[in-house]
């Protein structure tokens, strides 16, 4: 390596230093923190006491830790529902209809708000007395249905938030999907007098396999991670909603259970890596056999 190649390097390095020290020092060394301190009783008031796997036993010895995972998973449906929704949105705006440029600003909105007013919104919407979806519901016939108060209803309330928040995010990946599809292969295919919905399971959903990979795992994610709506649309109650994020939360910041808030979220992580790699090997496979 000549003076010159290094001189250049180091320059190069130099640049780099700011992020890559920035990246040790707030992400990379508060993760191996965290897994250490999972290992310890801390309450942050006194020295942390080695308990080995401690944590990790009393966790699942605990029955609230088995209701917690299931209302965590429950939210997992949210992600097929915005898939679905955002995919059918995605190829009504393809089709170039008379206003589709409104259309696209309307899906737009909700990914440009913040998660906060957009729950806030919808807690007066979900609201048992005054709130607009009830309104609708007696005005069909039906009766009132305590949306964020119910143990029955509050998981489904807070599920057509994050559906109709998630579903605007994913409509524009998908609208961007197929516009870089080539026009060609449906033209092909009409000449060989392929149906439209053969056209769609032949040629647009096996093209859109990145797509659902993309939108599947950082679906997965942000439902095993949902925690603004929950805590902000129930006030804190989070009651039959409350899932293993808000209970990392309620363990570290109220109760100063830092090993044990530890000790949950990297049970979480685990969870998010499993399943983001089932989904990833099934949907790999299906691709296969596409």
């Amino acid at each position: 390596m000549t003076n010159r190649t290094l001189r250049h390097a180091l320059i190069g390095y130099a640049f780099l230093l700011p992020n890559i020290a920035g990246f040790i020092l707030f992400t990379l060394a508060p993760i191996f923190f965290s897994f250490l301190i999972s290992f310890f009783d801390w309450n942050l008031f006194s020295g942390p006491v080695f308990v080995d796997i401690g944590n990790y036993v009393s966790m699942f010895a605990g029955s609230g830790f088995w209701n917690y995972l299931g209302n965590s998973l429950f939210f997992l449906v949210i992600v097929p529902l915005q898939m679905v929704i955002a995919l059918s949105a995605a190829l009504l705006l393809n089709e170039r209809l008379k206003g589709s440029l409104l259309f696209k600003v309307i899906f737009f909105i909700p990914v440009v708000l913040s998660v906060i007013p957009i729950a806030i919104i919808w807690g007066h919407i979900l609201d048992t007395e005054n709130g607009l979806l009830n309104t609708l519901l007696l005005l069909l016939g039906g009766t009132k249905i305590a949306w964020l108060y119910d143990p029955a209803w509050i998981k489904v309330g807070i599920s057509l938030m994050a559906v109709w928040q998630g579903s605007a995010f994913s409509t524009i990946i998908y609208y961007a999907a197929l516009q870089g599809i080539p026009d060609q292969l449906y033209e092909v295919a009409t000449i060989d007098g392929a149906s439209r919905w053969r056209q769609f399971r032949s040629i647009t959903l096996p093209l859109l396999i990145p797509t659902h990979v993309f939108l599947g795992i950082t679906g997965v994610i942000g439902a095993l991670q949902l925690f603004a709506p929950i805590y902000v649309m129930t006030h804190g109650n989070t009651g039959g909603a409350h899932n293993l994020i808000v209970e990392v939360y309620l363990k570290a910041y109220q109760e100063f259970q830092v090993g044990y808030a530890s000790a949950l979220s990297w049970l979480l992580f685990v969870l998010i890596f499993l399943l983001s790699a089932v989904y990833w090997k099934y949907i790999k496979k299906k691709a296969e056999y596409a």
